[in-house]
């Protein structure tokens, strides 16, 4: 069985590797390289693996750690200031979700109440691994959209619990509505005390671990947090995905929680290919070849509605149509934990086979089309927002508000969080009047009571833009953290006003040119703040001269970050002074009470005449002199500090003991 299961990876794998170099030659996902791979091995391909379940076990480590990262990333606070889009936006979709999908079942397939309730859960869940994966790797977790779509999957995940406790309902079996409540709230019980056990028990085992200094004990305990929570999760009736969130949570508030994820990352990474391989694994061409307008119509009908319902809550609640569609392009898909629920209603006797393998190969299709489908999201929201904005000019008026003053701003700010606040204030020292545009609403009501002059807009919309004053603006700061979004504001901003100095952030310093060539004049890279504070730091450390530093510095950014120049590297050898202060001795000398020195100025001294050493710094009490005067009077107590070669050095120390006598 072993020997079965390890030659399953060894050929996934390898197709993997192979599929994954090419579709990075294509510049396409390597996600989709994962599902084509598993399609290639699996029973509807080559037939290479003829079990996906021998895989699918160890494939599902990835989505614990998967989770485990993701809780650490978002601590409890974070998450409490993501309640709106967990609890509301999360609990509306699901709800939504499960009542028309179960009505339109009713009406167009059968009158079961039963199985149509069951369907209804079975398209209500997103895929977690899936989305998550891409929003991190593109970089979007934090964006509008991103948020949204991270509340819902949240929600849907504490949604399991409830699912699979109505699933025994469903079934006929004897219980009562009163039973299944009480198995609801026993379960969110648990989920509670779960959770503050792990908050206090978690960080007290990692210090304990951490004081052996043991980098095997360390990465030991981090796996038994991760995979030991997860699996008394699932223990006690929650899932282990679930689990490792909370697990992850634990350790977010403590001060190892990047240490954990640089060592989980590269093994999530590895399982996570594996995950997505054995969805691959999961599509079957034989049975929708055998059922291909069964097929097609179920995917319709599941990415029509899904699409339509994240549209509509995300919408409701945070009134920018960008934010929407982006949303619904990312949630149309089938959540893994559907197949779970598929199986154990198969169990139960909910569906038919037929049936089961419909859906089963269509949701393994939404699966497979939802990295496409997400990289052309951008172009399809352009698409729809221009047509959308042509036939309702006056919603798409309401949808933003109209500025409370005609005041032209010289400078405008997007986006107010940490960066753009600290913009604001330095405008405000300045005096010079500038706008927000925000597009998150509570944001505007809070700051608007503060006295901001921020307004609500998506400033990707061209009307937003020239609304809020950008052709007579001097100055646009870009401080959102959306790289699509940034990019098409850069364009957008220099096509209505050629003449406006941009400046805007970005994550990574491979964006710097595209952003550029689009009309930025300085784009300031997150990930360059750091490494141009290490790299001064380390030039400072070796005594650079700080001329040179500075020379350096503005090098580095003249060449965007990619190289320095040569003549600059050459100076730096010749006028680097570490070879040289290697060879030099410090030393220090103190002023006993009745001696010699007492009294006498350095001018008497002369050590630097007699000895060659020299009197940098003098040390009296709280005071210190630096570079002391000829005049300066020695005093007793005083901590004389000598700086020389080590023969100066030592001539100095002996004239010190005696120094009338070295007069003469």
């Amino acid at each position: 069985m072993l020997v079965d299961t390890l030659n399953a990876i060894v050929l996934a794998f390898a197709f993997a590797l192979i599929l994954a170099f090419l579709f990075l030659k294509l510049r396409l996902s390597v996600l989709t390289a994962f599902l084509c791979a598993g399609l290639l091995v699996g029973p509807s391909g080559f037939n290479l693996i003829k079990d996906p379940h021998a895989v699918e076990s160890i494939a599902e480590i990835g989505i614990i750690l998967l989770m485990f990262t993701i809780g650490i990333e978002f601590s409890v606070k974070k998450l409490l200031a993501y309640r709106r889009e967990v609890f509301i936006a999360g609990l509306l979709q699901v709800v939504l979700t499960l009542i028309l999908s179960s009505l339109l079942y009713l009406a167009l397939i059968a009158s079961n109440i039963k199985v149509a309730i069951f369907f209804g859960l079975f398209i209500s869940f997103s895929s977690t691994a899936v989305v998550l994966k891409i929003l991190t790797d593109r970089g979007e977790l934090n964006t509008p959209h991103g948020r949204y779509i991270f509340g819902i999957l949240i929600f849907q995940d504490l949604t399991v619990v409830l699912a699979m406790l109505l699933l025994p309902m469903l079934a006929d079996e004897s219980l009562t509505l009163s039973e299944v409540l009480f198995k609801i709230f026993k379960a969110f019980g648990v989920l509670a005390i779960l959770l503050l056990l792990a908050l206090k028990v978690i960080p007290i085992l990692l210090e304990l671990v951490i004081k052996t200094r043991s980098r095997e004990l360390f990465l030991i305990s981090i796996f038994l947090t991760s995979l030991g929570v997860a699996v008394f999760s699932h223990t006690l009736g929650l899932s282990l995905s679930l689990g490792a969130f909370i697990a992850g949570l634990a350790i977010a508030e403590s001060e190892y929680a990047y240490q954990t994820i640089a060592e989980v990352k590269p093994l999530k990474d590895l399982f996570m290919s594996l995950f997505f391989i054995t969805i691959g694994m999961l599509l079957s061409i034989p049975v929708i070849s055998q059922n291909p307008l069964q097929a097609l119509i179920t995917l319709i009908f599941i990415f029509v509605l899904k699409t339509i319902v994240v549209f509509l809550v995300v919408y409701l609640l945070n009134k920018n149509l960008r934010t929407a569609f982006l949303s619904s392009f990312y949630l149309f898909q089938i959540g893994e934990f559907s197949f779970v629920l598929l199986l154990e209603g198969g169990k139960l006797n909910l569906l038919s086979p037929d049936v089961s393998q419909i859906l089963i190969a269509s949701s393994a299709l939404t699966l497979f089309l939802t990295p496409f489908v997400i990289g052309v999201a951008d172009k399809m929201t352009d698409r729809f927002l221009k047509i959308f904005r042509a036939k309702h000019k006056d919603l798409v008026r309401r949808e933003h508000e109209k500025p409370h003053h005609k005041h032209i701003h010289r400078a405008i700010i997007l986006g107010f969080g940490i960066c753009g606040r600290n913009v604001a204030r330095a405008l405000k020292l300045l005096d010079v009047p500038y706008a927000v545009i925000e597009l998150n609403p509570n944001t505007v009501k809070r700051y608007r009571k503060k006295g901001e002059h921020i307004f609500f807009g998506d400033a990707t919309n061209p009307e937003i833009l020239t609304r809020y004053g950008i052709k007579f603006a001097e100055l646009l700061i870009i401080t959102i953290t959306d790289p699509v979004a940034v990019r098409k504001v850069v364009k957008l901003a220099r096509e209505l006003n050629p003449s406006i100095f941009i400046i805007t952030r970005t994550k990574f310093i491979a964006e710097i040119d595209e952003l550029l060539k689009l009309g930025a004049d300085e784009v300031i890279p997150e990930e360059y703040e750091a490494s141009i504070a290490l790299f001064e730091k380390t030039l400072r450390y070796f005594k650079t001269p700080i001329n040179v530093i500075n020379e350096l510095v503005s090098d580095l950014k003249s060449e965007h970050y990619e190289a320095l120049r040569t003549e600059v590297i050459t100076k730096l050898k010749k006028v680097h002074p570490e070879e040289l202060l290697k060879k030099l001795t410090f030393e220090t000398y103190l002023v006993k009470p009745g001696h010699p020195l007492v009294g006498m100025t350095l001018r008497a001294l002369d050590l630097r005449a007699k000895t060659g050493a020299t009197v940098i710094f003098i040390r009296r009490g709280d005071e210190l002199i630096v570079n002391p005067q000829p005049e300066t009077v020695l005093k007793e107590g005083d901590l004389l500090v000598l700086i020389g070669s080590e023969p100066q050095i030592n001539r100095a120390l002996n004239y010190l003991e005696s120094p009338y006598e070295g007069m003469y």
